[in-house]
């Protein structure tokens, strides 16, 4: 393939807000090109996806045209508002398998017209390979800005740059703005009160159908009845009122103002230099990364370990385990996570905190965090969401850019040391213990080809997380594939349906969703069969042959989407229905070829010693 073309239609600063309105040209249609935007500030780096809005042909050719553009808020492109002068902005390009790590942009004409006289804008001026895709920007700028900064772009040094001043207009009396916001939420909670005997006596009149009754369930018993008419105006009185946005909000606000102040009265004491917190929302016991690295150093006297675990979807709204958290986060040394953990967002972490994120996933697979930008559900560029940490692990170097990116941090914060749970791998003691227990357990598997099905969820997180059972039918399938196969299931943890299995296949269709680690079942797996799960990157570790069961692939790469082109990315086959899926286990057709280059480009390193790369981090950390 050609390399591909980039050209800038718009990068025009309106106040706070830069508008960056792009086209690339490639030649191939299989695949789907990726553009970032990279802010440098001296060694800081920081990248933001430019949004695909759409792709089509270019008449008389059979290249395609892909239209970017998005509108970022300077104030958060760094975590220090006022270090963004003299920020330097360039693109990054991936198309399939080849990045482009600093592509050469070409300018429209009128985008050229907006520099008179500039010999480096007139250098990159497009030629006719980008007729027709010519853009006019109609935003205008907004009257009621009121922010600190103001912003410019100027051309400098065969480049762009961003350029900053200070607001003469700017004056908010945060003091007086707080006092407001307290008093709108009291009377709002007071109106609601008073309220309430009128809600409890239209309950009953709409129970005696004096009155329209509202929307509930009919129940037997007038009591009930009752219960029911008023539960349901009280729950359209919180859903008309109280929950509307802007005054939940502030409810919100008010509620955290509390503990911000309890935080910041922890923060006047010295930091413990020997404490290290080990935090997780994703377990309610040490394990995982946070385990590999304790038991390393759990020897060391002179270390106080702490520990706050929960998996309980209300831990961030429980007062007790609020103040355990705000206790370790303001005293502690060093400060260990391994998921997204929601309370950081709320508190300014303090200079002398070292916060370490032990990303529970291997890899760079399905975007999170701000890759997400634009997308359904994904965090606000404004949002505090991962911007803190200071250090950040990671499997290989070739994915450092991605978790910088997600985590909207700079690539010095990601650090390439491998992933401590993978050291798993390289035991070869612990591997013959399991298999030989789990054969112990499962006598009639000793002689059987095990196929995993392990997909991941589909849905926003935790509280809507879903498979489509109907996608998959396991008592079919092993109907299918015969006796000499068995099928262990593995559905991700988020999900709460389960499998039904016919009595005739239980003992060759085992669900082991809530038993077992994932890890451990590759260890007698001959054949992964997933969709979009990061678990492909642990199996390539064991070479273990893999399918992919895509049947949503576009519907996927819509709402959530990859760091890499999926196609080119995977190490295996892919089918999209599950005749496909039979068909290639029947022809044990798994394009196996693919597995090794996949795991020397996403693991630097395949020692077994990750775990003691982060440990050494994490004693310096300590130490300094």
């Amino acid at each position: 393939m050609s390399e591909p073309q980039f050209m800038l239609n718009n990068l025009e600063i309106i106040n706070s807000s830069l508008r960056i309105d792009a086209v690339a040209l490639y030649n191939s249609a299989d695949i789907t090109p990726k553009v970032r935007v990279v802010f440098k500030r001296g060694n800081d780096i920081r990248r933001l996806p430019l949004i695909l809005r759409n792709s089509f042909r270019k008449t008389g050719s059979e290249e395609i045209f892909a239209i970017f553009s998005f509108t970022y808020n300077l104030d958060y492109i760094f975590t220090e508002k006022e270090s963004l002068d003299n920020t330097c902005i360039s693109f990054e390009l991936d198309c399939g398998e080849n990045d482009y790590p600093d592509i050469e942009y070409r300018l429209s004409r009128n985008f050229a017209d907006r520099f008179p006289g500039d010999s480096f804008v007139r250098s990159r001026l497009a030629g006719n390979e980008f007729d027709g895709a010519l853009y006019y920007s109609s935003e205008k700028p907004r009257p009621d800005y009121n922010g600190e900064f103001i912003y410019n772009v100027i051309s400098k040094d065969n480049g762009f740059f961003v350029t900053k001043e200070k607001n003469p207009e700017y004056n908010i009396n945060s003091f007086f703005h707080s006092i407001y916001n307290c008093l709108q939420v009291t009377i709002t909670l007071l109106f609601s009160i008073i309220l309430l005997p009128f809600m409890v006596i239209d309950g009953i009149l709409a129970a005696l159908d004096l009155v329209p009754r509202r929307k509930a369930p009919l129940t037997e018993g007038f009591i009930s009845n009752v219960s029911g008419q008023i539960k349901a105006n009280i729950a359209n009185f919180i859903k008309n009122s109280i929950k509307d946005k802007t005054v939940a909000m502030k409810i919100i606000q008010f509620r955290d103002e509390h503990y911000r102040r309890y935080y910041k009265k922890l923060c006047r004491k010295p930091v413990k230099q020997n404490q290290i917190a080990f935090i997780s929302g994703r377990r309610d016991e040490l394990g995982g990364n946070e385990k590999y690295i304790y038991d390393l150093i759990k020897d060391r006297k002179n270390i106080d370990f702490k520990f706050l675990f929960s998996t309980q979807l209300d831990r961030f709204t429980k007062s007790g385990k609020k103040k355990e958290f705000y206790n370790l986060y303001a005293t502690s040394k060093v400060v260990i996570v391994d998921d997204y953990y929601n309370l950081l967002n709320t508190v300014e972490k303090r200079k002398d905190v070292k916060l370490f994120q032990l990303w529970h996933a291997c890899g760079a697979f399905k975007t999170f965090g701000f890759s997400r930008l634009g997308k359904p559900d994904s965090p606000k560029q404004a949002s505090p969401n991962h911007r803190m940490y200071d250090l950040a692990t990671v499997s290989s170097e070739s994915i450092v850019k991605y978790y910088a990116e997600g985590f909207g941090i700079s690539d010095s914060n990601v650090l390439p040391t491998g992933i401590p749970r993978t050291d798993i791998f390289f035991d070869n003691e612990y591997a013959d213990n399991f298999r030989k227990g789990f054969y112990e357990k499962y006598l009639q598997l000793k002689n059987k080809k095990i196929i995993l099905f392990a997909p991941t969820f589909r849905g926003a997180g935790q509280k809507s997380a879903y498979y489509p059972l109907s996608a998959f039918d396991p008592n079919s399938f092993a109907e299918k594939i015969g006796d000499d196969y068995c099928v262990l299931i593995k559905l991700h943890p988020f999900c709460l349906e389960r499998y039904e299995i016919d009595e005739k296949y239980k003992d060759r269709i085992i669900d082991f969703t809530d038993e077992d680690e994932l890890n451990d079942l590759l260890f007698i797996t001959d054949l992964l069969i997933t969709d979009y799960s990061s678990c492909v990157f642990e199996a390539s570790l064991l070479n273990i042959p893999m399918v992919f069961y895509a049947f949503d692939l576009y519907q996927y790469i819509s709402d959530r989407d990859f760091y890499s082109d999926f196609i080119s990315f995977v190490p295996g086959k892919i089918v999209f229905t599950q005749h496909e899926l039979e068909s290639a286990i029947e022809s044990e057709d798994f394009e196996t070829e693919k597995v090794q280059p996949f795991k020397e480009k996403y693991f630097s390193e395949t020692d077994g010693k990750a775990s003691q790369r982060v440990a050494d981090a994490i004693i310096k950390a300590l130490e300094s």
